[in-house]
C-alpha cells in the first residue's frame, strides 16, 4: 500500500512465532513478502522491542489467534482487554498508537461457535481450536462476495515512561481501546453497519 508506506516508511509486521519460523508454508509467505518497504518478524518481547529501539513502525493485531477464537460470523469482536504488553512497550519507546478497524472481517468466514470456555481454555496451550469455512469452493480461503475496508483513526501519542506502571499501562491502555471503539463508531455506517456495534473482549 503506497500511501501507508509514505507516511510511515518501512513496517515491520508482527505475527505468532509459530507461524512464522515454524510452519514451513508460512515461512515461505513471509520471506517472499519481505522487501526494502516491509518486513514480517516473531511476535516476541525481543524482536519488538528491537524493532522499536530502531525507530521502526509496527503493525501488530493485539487479539492474536483469540481473534480467531471468539469469531463470530456477523459480530464485530475484537480480543483486546487482557493484551496490554504492546502498551507498555510503546510507554517505555513513547511511541505513537494508531487504533485500525477492518469491517466485513466478520463476514468472510462461518465458524464452530460451540464450547468457547473450553476453546478459549486451549488457547493458553497453543492449541488451535477452530473450524471455519469461507469460499464454498476452496473452504480454507475467505469468501470473495463482501466488501473489506479498514479504517485508521487519528494515532494516540503515549508519552515516554521508561519504567511505567501497572497504573500507567492500565491509562493508556483504556485510552486506547476508547480510541478505537470511536474509531469503530465514527466509520461504521459509511462502511454498511449503522448499527453494529463493537464487542470488545
Amino acid at each position: 500500500n503506497e500511501f501507508l508506506h509514505e507516511r510511515t516508511g518501512r513496517i515491520g509486521y508482527f505475527i505468532d512465532d509459530g507461524l512464522r519460523y515454524k510452519a514451513p508454508s508460512f515461512r515461505v509467505v513471509c520471506d517472499w513478502y519481505e522487501g526494502p518497504k516491509r518486513f514480517c518478524e516473531a511476535a516476541t518481547r525481543k524482536s519488538i522491542k528491537a524493532a522499536m529501539a530502531k525507530g521502526e513502525s509496527i503493525s501488530l493485531i493485539p487479539g492474536g489467534f483469540q481473534d480467531a477464537t471468539i469469531y463470530e460470523h456477523g459480530k464485530e469482536r475484537t480480543a483486546l482487554k487482557d493484551r496490554k504488553g504492546f502498551i507498555k512497550y510503546c510507554l517505555e519507546s513513547g511511541y505513537k498508537v494508531v487504533p485500525v478497524y477492518t469491517f466485513g472481517e466478520s463476514e468472510l468466514f462461518w465458524t464452530f461457535t460451540g464450547f468457547l470456555r473450553l476453546r478459549l481454555w486451549l488457547n493458553k496451550f497453543n492449541v488451535p481450536a477452530v473450524a471455519f469455512m469461507g469460499n464454498p469452493l476452496i473452504p480454507f480461503l475467505p469468501r470473495t462476495d463482501v466488501d473489506v475496508i479498514t479504517v485508521v483513526g487519528s494515532p494516540l501519542q503515549l508519552p515516554q515512561i521508561a519504567e511505567p506502571t501497572p497504573a500507567d499501562v492500565e491509562e493508556w491502555h483504556g485510552k486506547y481501546m476508547e480510541a478505537l471503539r470511536a474509531t469503530f463508531d465514527k466509520h461504521k455506517a459509511e462502511c454498511g453497519k449503522p448499527d453494529a456495534k463493537l464487542e470488545i473482549w
